[in-house]
This record gives structure tokens, sequence and C-alpha cells, in this order.
């Protein structure tokens, strides 16, 4: 019989990712998919001590071994969804609620020629957005100031520009308007530069064995740029630095097959 040789697996690695988050007491809450994942990867380097004999001229190294080993990698996301933009800034991901109340005397000292976000305010810096119904009046409420004559508005995203050859001067003015009801995601950044998670990728490859990988307890944090604005026409990435650490009970990495029925 001739020698059997092995089966080389080749693989060319694509698949899903998804990250568990830990709460606030170290217990994980569920994974959400984190959708087109481009690059991820794990580096894994090694410190180890070394010993020369001296009893003799030359000095030959007769022990050593490892005593440290450092587990890191990267996670680059081209899916800007709230949840990863959340995770990107360390922060929260809600959904907001706007009711269609009517506002009324929302006092405000404006410029002529400044733009206003309706609504703005210490709790609510975004402002409003997709509204109806806006108008201007002085600050006794006494004089409504004419659209397209004294201001204009965009309604859209709620702002108001006051116009420098209108009837409105410096001071404090009355806006009123009534937003849409609606439900919106936001985002906000977190007073934490890192989140406990954990990263589980399941694989469907190219070619190769697709085997499912586990990392249980992962701090993540954002690394890289985030353009607000560029000129090319790339999609915006996220990039993640990944610190793997080990479990109390357990191992930091897992890679398993599936069974075969």
């Amino acid at each position: 019989m001739p020698i059997t040789h092995i089966t080389n697996n080749y693989v060319i690695p694509r698949g899903r990712v998804y990250i568990d988050p830990y709460d606030a007491n170290e217990q994980l809450t569920g994974e959400f998919p984190m959708g087109n994942c481009p690059d991820v990867n794990i580096e894994i380097s090694t410190d180890k001590w070394e010993h020369y004999s001296s009893e003799q001229g030359l000095q030959e190294k007769d022990a050593g071994g490892a005593i440290k080993v450092t587990r890191t990698g990267t996670l680059v996301s081209d899916n800007f969804s709230p949840s990863n933009a959340a995770l990107w800034l360390s922060g929260t991901h809600t959904k907001v609620t706007q009711a269609a109340t009517p506002v009324t005397g929302e006092m405000r000292t404006v410029i002529p020629g400044r733009i206003y976000q309706l609504g703005a305010s210490t709790s609510n810096p975004m402002g409003v957005r997709n509204v109806t119904g806006i108008t201007v009046k002085n600050e006794a409420g006494t004089t409504t100031y004419a659209a397209g004559v004294d201001y204009n508005i965009d309604a859209e995203t709620g702002r108001v520009q006051i116009l420098e050859d209108g009837a409105i001067v410096a001071g404090v003015v009355q806006f009123g308007y009534t937003p849409v009801a609606g439900t919106f995601d936001a985002v906000q950044s977190g007073a934490n530069s890192e989140l406990l998670v954990a990263v589980r990728v399941v694989p469907d490859n190219a070619t190769g064995p697709n085997d499912d990988v586990y990392l249980p307890k992962v701090s993540l944090s954002a690394g890289g740029n985030l353009p607000l604005i560029a000129e090319g026409t790339d999609p915006v990435t996220m990039e993640f630095e990944m610190e793997v650490l080990k479990p109390a009970n357990g191992q930091a990495i897992y890679r398993a097959g599936r069974p075969v029925a």
C-alpha cells in the first residue's frame, strides 16, 4: 500500500460576526449581528524567559520557555448601523419617540444671518426634526414675521435661518412649530473608552472548513478615524481594536467544527 498523505485545508475566510455585550454585572446580554466585516484578525505574541549556562567559556542557552501570552486583534466593519456606531463610540443606541405636541413660545436669542435648531436644549442637544407649522414672532408675541421674507426654514431638519435683510433684529424671538410623530434611532457616546463583549464568528468560507470561532471575553475599543465627510466613494469603515482576555472559568479562544449527521 502506498503512503497515505493528508488533505490540506486551504481557507479563504468569509463569514458573519456577532457581538454580545456584557452588562454592568458582567453578564452577557445577547448577540447582535455586526453586518459586513471585511477584516477580522487575531494576533498572538509570546514573551519568553531565557537562561544561559556560565559553566564554560561559550555561554549556551540551557533553559527557557514562554512566560506571557498576549492576544490582540482588529475588527473592521463597513456596516454603519446605529448599533455599530454605538459600539465605536463606546456609547448607547436608543429608539427615540417624537410626539406631535405643538410647541409655542420657544424663546431664543437670535442674530440675523445665523441658523437655529428648533427644540435644542441641554437634555436634547440635537433638537427636533421633521416639523410643520413653523412660526417666528417677536419676544412679546405681538408681531408675526413672514417666512421667506424675514426667515427661511428647513422643516425636515427643524432649522430656521434668520435673514439679514428681514425685519428680525438681534434679540429674543418666539419659535412655534409642531413635530411630526415618529420613532427614530439615536446614538450618543459614553464615558468609557472600551466595552466588554463576547465575539462570535460564524464562517461561510469561500473555501475550507467552516469552523466557528468564539471569543468569550474581549475588551473592544475604537481605533482609527471615522470620516464624517469624504471626497471619495468608498464606504465608511469602523475599526475596532480587540484585547482578547481569558475568562475566569474558560479559555480565551474557542474554535470548533460542526457535527455531520
